[in-house]
């Protein structure tokens, strides 16, 4: 009985109790004035095929564009509230402009004069993109290591955390109880008391279920600095869908963790969900790791309306290839995170291995990748075999006869469920971050990650590539059949899938 309680008194089902009576009130408004007057559906679709010209019109791909164009001629009293709210296009000039400080702070604290010499046209063009579109450049005075599971990467961040010195700074999408977030916060405690500058963004509605107010009342009382990205509140409204997804850990400025891995102890197989948990990440040790705290510092501006210095630590002149930290806002109109991974799709020559935990893309992505088949690139995308999330693995299998077909070779990931983001080109470009291969972090979320050029841990990514390829199971044609009906909601799955 306490637990029936506890549940129903939680804020995750509180929140989605009062969405729900949001929907149905709109819902009922428009069938009692479908009752009254005779020409309210023509009135709502004259509004929908409105909003369907400005849709077109958009600076949107086109797969976006027809999702809510359907939805907007055949339902279109449901469809018009539907863009309003979720589409993100409507946001009001304030908020975007609250949200876009973000962006901006970045632009303002991170020099970007600095000029390396590429010995490849294409990759100096790769790095100029995102210096100009994610105001982050280049560095080369970064070394790194590549954690090929999260048991390594949890090991390796809670050494560098106890041996933390003046600041440390986390920002994740998910904290969950357990014994992965317990180990951290009892370092991070430590630390605080000690003095050091301990600060933790968290993204409310990725920790809605799992971060309570008592937790982070007892991180603030002990001095940690805990603020919440984008509060979730229970209300209809376009913001809602702009969520934090980034995964970073700075500390001292000297060392940057990123990657796929949340603080969770599915993400360090400590708990099984999904079969094995592979996951990844990279940490950065010198300039890279400046470029990174900025990212955090700029998101930290945002959710406290403060202004906050940057110092540059020094860092030794290392020679170990090339790094550069990006970051992709979903409010500038500029799809960083997809662009950079089509950019180094279309540049490949002999081969492009491609992980990601979901599949979900626009026709400009499924193009890149399914032309780089066709013009003899090998092309290798590992995907789960044990999916989390049942739907959107439909979604992602309705795409797997057209790149086979395409030549694209398809794994699923025997051990279990593949949460990694990485995308590794010719031996010499690599990424590795937080964007999937999906709308939401494509459109939707904000992202980072580590674009990396000629540098000694492509070698440890690429092995680590090649070995959950062996621990795959290759997809065959044979294995794309499916029943009528199976295709049938594939179809319609992957129609909707922009919107969501």
């Amino acid at each position: 009985m306490k637990r029936i309680l506890k549940l129903l008194t939680s804020r995750l089902v509180q929140t989605g109790i009062s969405i729900f009576l949001q929907i149905l009130i709109v819902f009922l408004i428009n069938l009692i004035a479908n009752e009254i007057f005779v020409y309210y559906y023509i009135f709502c679709f004259v509004i929908g095929c409105i909003f369907s010209i400005y849709v077109i019109n958009t600076n949107s791909n086109a797969n976006y564009k027809i999702a809510w164009i359907l939805l907007l001629l055949v339902v279109p009293m449901v469809g018009v509230g539907m863009y309003i709210i979720l589409s993100g296009r409507l946001l009001s000039k304030r908020k975007a402009r609250k949200m876009m400080s973000i962006t901006q702070s970045i632009k303002d604290k991170l020099d970007t004069s600095n000029e390396i010499k590429f010995d490849d046209e294409i990759a100096r063009g790769q790095s100029q993109y995102i210096k100009d579109f994610s105001y982050s450049g280049p560095v080369e005075n970064t070394n790194a290591r590549y954690f090929c599971c999260g048991q390594d990467f949890f090991e390796s961040l809670m050494k560098d955390i106890e041996n933390a010195k003046s600041r440390i700074y986390l920002e994740y999408f998910i904290i969950k109880p357990g014994f992965m977030w317990n180990s951290i916060k009892e370092k991070l405690i430590t630390k605080a008391t000690q003095g050091l500058d301990v600060r933790l963004i968290y993204d409310d509605f990725g920790c809605i279920d799992k971060l309570t107010l008592k937790e982070l009342r007892s991180l603030t009382k002990y001095g940690i600095k805990a603020r919440s990205f984008n509060v979730f509140i229970p209300v209809l409204d376009i913001i809602i869908n702009n969520r934090d997804h980034r995964k970073l850990c700075i500390i001292d400025s000297q060392i940057a963790y990123t990657g796929g891995i949340n603080i969770a102890d599915e993400y360090i197989n400590k708990k099984e969900r999904f079969g094995y948990w592979k996951d990844c990440g990279i940490a950065l040790y010198g300039e890279g790791a400046f470029t990174m705290e900025v990212f955090f510092l700029s998101m930290w501006e945002h959710v406290t309306k403060s202004k906050l210095k940057t110092i540059k630590g020094e860092y030794p002149t290392l020679s170990t290839g090339v790094y550069q930290p990006y970051t992709d806002s979903p409010i500038d109109n500029e799809l960083v995170g997809e662009n950079v991974y089509i950019n180094m799709i279309s540049s490949a020559k002999k081969y492009v291995y491609i992980s990601t935990p979901y599949f979900v893309v626009d026709d400009e992505m499924l193009r890149a990748i399914t032309n780089a088949s066709k013009r003899g690139v090998e092309v290798k995308i590992i995907l789960p075999g044990i999916p989390d999330k049942k739907i959107v693995n439909q979604v992602t299998k309705s795409y797997y006869k057209r790149l086979i077909e395409a030549g694209v070779k398809v794994y699923e990931y025997k051990r279990g469920f593949n949460h990694s983001k990485i995308v590794v080109v010719d031996g010499e470009i690599a990424t590795i971050g937080s964007v999937n291969f999906d709308y939401r972090s494509f459109y939707l979320s904000f992202e980072c990650g580590v674009w990396i050029y000629k540098a000694p841990v492509i070698d440890d990514i690429l092995l680590d590539v090649n070995l959950m390829i062996k621990q795959s199971t290759q997809i065959s044609l044979q294995d794309c059949k499916a029943n009528i009906f199976t295709r049938l909601l594939r179809g319609i799955l992957s129609t909707v899938a922009p919107l969501f």
